[in-house]
């Protein structure tokens, strides 16, 4: 893996824990639109996106489970991005060392982030 994409996939594995999510396709979504609007990287995020790396993930994925990621879409891109844009403040996308040691419901709460499936956990 090149040096970009194990900096693209470390920040987006991050994304993934601090919002709450799993690695269903689903959740793959939120995370990028979290990372678009819910964290410091904003529209530069989809550049890591684009990496070969990426796009090798993407030729892998079953053509069922894109269409009905696709469907849902509809639901999950508004809500995900409500959700950033209710948020105190932005995730760093880099520099978020200072927070491995500082536990999830903190990061949360400084934050203002709701994890992804807190309707479901309720």
């Amino acid at each position: 893996m090149s040096a970009e994409a194990r900096t693209f996939f470390r920040c987006h594995d991050a994304v993934h824990v601090v919002f709450g999510c799993c690695l269903a396709l689903e959740d793959e979504a939120i995370v990028k639109i979290a990372s678009i609007f819910g964290t410091t990287a904003g529209f530069g995020a989809l550049r890591g996106y684009r990496l070969h790396e990426s796009q090798e993930i993407y030729q892998r994925l079953p053509l069922g489970a894109v269409l009905r990621t696709i469907a849902r879409s509809f639901v999950i891109v508004p809500r995900t991005i409500l959700r950033c844009r209710r948020q105190r403040s932005r995730w760093p996308w880099t520099g978020f060392e200072r927070f491995l040691e500082v536990p999830l419901c903190k990061i949360r709460e400084e934050f203002g982030i709701r994890v992804a499936h807190a309707d479901e956990a309720s």
